[in-house]
C-alpha cells in the first residue's frame, strides 16, 4: 500500500528513531481520520 512505500521511504531518509515515530504516528492519525469520514459518508448515503 501507499503507507508502506511511504513508511519505507521515510526509514531511508532519517536515521532518528523519534522522527520515524512522529512520522508514523501522523500517518496513522491521518489514517483514523480518512477512516472516520469514510464511516461518515456511508451512514449519510444509507440514511
Amino acid at each position: 500500500m501507499i503507507l508502506t512505500k511511504v513508511l519505507g521511504l521515510t526509514s531511508a531518509l532519517t536515521k532518528s528513531k523519534k522522527a520515524k515515530i512522529a512520522l508514523l504516528s501522523l500517518e496513522i492519525a491521518v489514517l483514523g481520520y480518512a477512516l472516520y469520514q469514510q464511516k461518515k459518508e456511508n451512514k449519510r448515503i444509507k440514511s
